[in-house]
């Protein structure tokens, strides 16, 4: 780790490592003020692209809000979590989230979450004061891979994703604390390179119009979870693809992606043990309720568990396209 600068070091240093131990891959430590930069890169997108206001106008909101919500909160912990080390099951692909279906938050009963829980335990024995994910009151921290981006983890690509040294396959975790920290790491990254548009021209809806700028109404991993796999105006049904939770295309088509080979790694726990009942032959016609309800679980919240006639819509829809 090359530290670019660290205020309260002792403390600073502890937490980094107390993550490091409950199976984070990296760790930073920013304050409520740095996420300033966040609100004003919000608002430009919304100048750039005024359809995107609803999300980002919300994100903004509950944003700037943070002190009021939070009055104790004085630092921002942001932790990375590689997901990389797991293989990907191939049939899987281009169909689900990598990101949703390795998450360590995915199966709360599983070894992957319980280690991460070691964290609040070691917050509360320290007597650190603390919320995870920073959700109570409805309110929750936006903006996470800028966050990580200040903290010195990664740095953003034109794909809006962040990217540590060995891509874009991670995991963002944070956590409010009621101690003054700070931890800047500074990391040798190359840039994109000025004439890439491998991601946007990879994007089978043009929800990426411009570096850096996302259409999200047009996301294909909105319209397939938050958006219930309804099509909105001016797209058509076969430019979804395959999709049923989620879309990587610009990841996947990203130079700083393609060196890693996902046929390799340990195998996520449970994953592949579900994988011939996730085919979207089987998610377009069971009848197993409890089935498509544990699928819910495992997309960390962008499908809910009473939404399963989204996983549905978009199964039917990727038999349609494969069959084009």
């Amino acid at each position: 780790m090359r530290i670019k600068h660290v205020e309260n070091e002792e403390l600073s240093m502890r937490i980094y490592h107390a993550f490091r131990e409950a199976g984070f891959d990296d760790c930073g430590i920013i304050g409520l003020e740095d996420m300033s930069g966040f609100v004003a890169s919000a608002k430009e997108r919304i100048r750039n692209v005024p359809a995107s206001e609803g999300l980002y106008g919300l994100a903004i909101n509950h944003t700037e809000r943070l002190r009021e919500t939070f009055p104790w909160a004085k630092s921002i912990v942001i932790a990375s979590t590689w997901l990389g080390k797991y293989r990907f099951p191939e049939a899987l692909r281009g169909r689900y989230s990598k990101g949703f279906f390795a998450s360590r938050n995915s199966d709360k009963s599983g070894p992957e979450y319980r280690e991460k829980c070691k964290i609040g335990r070691w917050f509360d024995e320290n007597h650190i004061r603390w919320t995870g994910e920073i959700r109570e009151g409805g309110q929750q921290i936006w903006g996470l891979r800028h966050a990580a981006a200040v903290a010195g983890l990664g740095i953003i690509r034109r794909n809006n994703f962040l990217y540590c040294e060995e891509g874009s396959w991670l995991e963002l975790d944070s956590y409010l604390i009621d101690r003054h920290c700070r931890l800047y790491q500074e990391k040798q990254i190359k840039p994109c390179p000025e004439k890439c548009t491998a991601c946007r021209g990879a994007c089978p809806t043009g929800a990426l119009c411009g570096a850096n700028t996302l259409n999200p109404n047009h996301c294909v991993s909105l319209i397939t979870t938050f958006g219930r796999g309804m099509i909105p105006e001016g797209l058509e049904e076969q430019q979804l693809g395959q999709w049923i939770a989620g879309c990587e295309a610009c990841q996947d088509a990203c130079p700083f992606n393609r060196r890693h080979d996902w046929n390799s790694g340990k195998e996520f726990p449970g994953l592949d043990a579900l994988v011939p009942r996730m085919s979207p032959e089987n998610i377009a016609s069971t009848e197993d309720e409890d089935f498509l309800r544990h699928l819910c679980d495992l997309t960390c919240d962008h499908i809910l568990p009473d939404q399963t006639e989204t996983l549905r819509v978009n199964a039917r829809r990727a038999l349609s396209n494969s069959a084009r």
